[in-house]
């Protein structure tokens, strides 16, 4: 049936020209980013990793079209084109620009559609022409009218829509035409106005992960997916790691150290780097210093399979308080270094680099705003290089408080129960290290919980 549906020529319409009031941001919902990335990237992408779509419309409103456009630039045969003043009207100037025999229908802020869904809607489209993605309704649904409740329908006849909707572009475009010609302007859901042109829409079975990115409680749970997910994608990775070379800077760190301690057990070659390590001793603020080392590591071992940015320095201090040498210690250690063996190091096509950040990156807190600062950057700075350098795998890792001298140092006082183990982050590092697929992605490592 797969290679049936690939005989027609396949449009995918994001419909994306919302302005989030109900959000409760200043900006639209679909340019909030989730795990790092807009959201409506994450829903972008999951379509475009099918490779099932001969062309992909974004309609968009119009004061977010510049942003978009040099979002998807590196996606040239992406058509961006302008919303309408309802989401029926932007759907209609969608249809207006492809020439498909298919349409699918998707909600850009419906990030969590897979190929599963995808694939059951295009299948069903050429047999139905119309076709709705739904799941069962758990809770008991109320007709009410002025207040009160007139009838309880039986829950086993009732259904949830989302999207992806899809149909035969003939059939849609007819039916929204007609909508406009009987002055219905303002219908949220494209399979209404099929049913009211006289035609019929089947239904395939969607997710209750495919949530719709409404509130920001939605946003909260969105992140619990993406996190459930990354942590299923991870386990168990079967690649051997025999052999290969890493070098790990800030290796005698608590996280450093327990990366090199997996990496041996995994029988890689490590080249730990630190102001100690030797035979390559190195400080990392020092830009020549370092770039000579990474030449020196170079000549030695020849392209690395990976890189492990793992060095960090934190004082917990009142900005007012610090010194000039403390502030720029912090930074120079933290991002500086950081972004000097990225771009000394030489690393095998899809070979890594992982950056090790923080939790703190998305929100400063007292005491810690230049730590935490330094980490957003970090957080920043590797999904800008995942873009730049494509030819490598490219991810960071933010763990939760950890058990490290440096943390309790800091703060002599927390319960080490609470913390997060270094050993975990190892594991996640080795974990991504035998992962071929996962670059520009925001890694997140949690305590287990008792």
């Amino acid at each position: 049936m797969i290679l049936m549906f690939k005989k027609h020529k396949i449009a995918l319409i994001l419909a994306m020209g919302g302005k989030g009031i109900r959000f409760g941001a200043n900006i639209p919902k679909q340019l909030h980013y989730l795990a790092g990335k807009k959201i409506y990237l994450h829903t972008l992408e999951a379509f475009l990793k099918t490779n099932f779509f001969d062309e992909i419309i974004l309609v968009c409103h119009k004061d977010t079209i510049e942003e978009i456009q040099n979002d998807v630039k590196a996606w040239p045969s992406i058509k961006i084109v302008e919303g309408g003043e309802t989401r029926q009207l932007s759907v209609y100037n969608g249809l207006k620009n492809t020439s498909a025999d298919i349409v699918v229908i998707h909600d850009a802020v419906r990030p969590f559609v897979t190929e599963d869904i995808i694939i059951r809607n295009l299948e069903a489209v050429l047999k139905y022409n119309a076709v709705n993605t739904t799941i069962k309704v758990t809770d008991t649904i109320a007709i009410v009218e002025h207040g009160k409740i007139t009838s309880i329908p039986n829950r086993d006849n009732c259904i949830r829509g989302q999207t992806p909707q899809t149909f035969s572009r003939k059939l849609i475009l007819q039916a929204h035409e007609l909508a406009l010609k009987n002055n219905l302007f303002n219908s949220s859901d494209d399979c209404n106005l099929i049913i009211k042109a006289g035609f019929d829409v089947y239904t395939v079975e969607g997710s209750e992960e495919n949530i719709k990115i409404t509130n920001q409680l939605d946003v909260f749970l969105a992140e619990q997916i993406i996190y459930a997910r990354c942590q299923k994608s991870l386990e168990n990775k079967p690649q051997s790691l025999e052999k290969k070379t890493f070098v790990v800077i800030g290796a005698t760190g608590g996280i450093g150290k327990a990366i090199c301690s997996q990496l041996e057990i995994e029988k890689a070659i490590v080249i730990p780097i630190s102001r100690t390590t030797s035979p390559f001793s190195v400080d990392i603020k020092n830009y020549e210093q370092l770039k000579n080392t990474l030449q020196n590591i170079y000549e030695k071992y020849g392209k690395l399979d990976g890189l492990i940015n793992s060095a960090g320095f934190l004082l917990a201090k009142p900005l007012a308080y610090m010194e000039k040498e403390e502030i720029d210690h912090t930074i120079d250690v933290n991002l500086k270094g950081l972004i000097y063996a990225c771009k000394h190091a030489k690393i095998k096509n899809n070979g890594h680099i992982i950056n090790i950040a923080s939790s703190s990156f998305n929100r400063g807190r007292k005491e810690t705003g230049v730590y935490s600062s330094t980490k957003a950057a970090v957080v920043n700075f590797t999904q800008a290089l995942a873009e730049e350098f494509s030819h490598l795998k490219i991810n960071v890792i933010t763990p939760q408080r950890t058990n490290t001298p440096m943390r309790l140092k800091n703060f002599p006082n927390e319960d080490v129960k609470e913390l997060l183990s270094p050993e975990k982050i190892a594991q996640t590092v080795i974990n991504l290290l035998k992962d071929q697929n996962t670059t520009g992605s925001i890694i997140e490592v949690r305590r287990d919980e008792a």
